[in-house]
């Protein structure tokens, strides 16, 4: 099986632009890839595809920190690439760069779970991780893509099992997930990264992020 983890250096994480500088969220992305990588450190071979010779640069220590890991340029839209690597390995598992809360323990019982697909949804219904065991599988990212993938499963009468974990939901596009990594993140490099920016305040009925002072 190969770890395929997609990965955009250049202007990352527009959403979060109005409470991170470009440079802070170039930072979160990558600190978030690193815990990605830390968590997949038990897979065979991982691959980390990035799009262009900036991101090359950018996760230029991954083959001396990460020897499971290599890096490979490719600019092909997110579904023709994902699609390439199906038909080229038969069982490839795709795990986005943005979901900091993995370990090895989550990720392990994701690769164990039976089923020709096995799909983890994000909270807004997206498909954070996604592994496919069935060439006949094509996917569908953006917009809501964990009902579409389930749709596309089923009309190809395949076995899809869908993996429900917390922490492989919590992918980090906006405010509110960054107060999950800052509540449930401690020990990960983003977390380190991003409670020395920032803090939770909870004196209020619900608890925000502000920026330390």
């Amino acid at each position: 099986m190969i770890a395929v983890v997609p990965f955009k250096y250049r202007n990352p994480k527009t959403r979060l632009a109005k409470i991170l500088s470009l440079d802070e969220r170039k930072k979160l992305a990558m600190t978030m890839l690193r815990d990605v990588l830390s968590a997949l450190s038990g897979v065979d071979r991982v691959t980390v595809v990035v799009p262009d010779d900036e991101s090359v640069k950018a996760c230029s220590f991954i083959n001396a920190k990460f020897e499971n890991a290599e890096v490979v340029m490719d600019d092909r839209n997110l579904d023709d690439l994902v699609n390439y690597f199906i038909d080229s390995h038969g069982e490839v598992a795709v795990v986005m760069a943005d979901l900091p809360l993995l370990n090895e323990k989550i990720l392990s019982k994701f690769f164990e779970t039976d089923g020709d697909v096995v799909i983890a949804p994000g909270r807004k219904g997206g498909t954070n991780m996604l592994l496919v065991r069935n060439r006949m599988f094509r996917v569908s990212y953006h917009y809501g893509s964990f009902m579409k993938h389930l749709a596309i499963a089923k009309s190809r009468k395949l076995k899809v099992v869908v993996f429900d974990s917390f922490y492989s939901s919590i992918d980090i596009d906006d405010e509110s997930d960054i107060l999950e990594l800052l509540i449930h993140g401690e020990g990960k490099e983003s977390y380190k990264f991003l409670s020395s920016i920032m803090s939770v305040d909870c004196s209020s009925k619900d608890p925000y992020i502000k920026r330390r002072t």
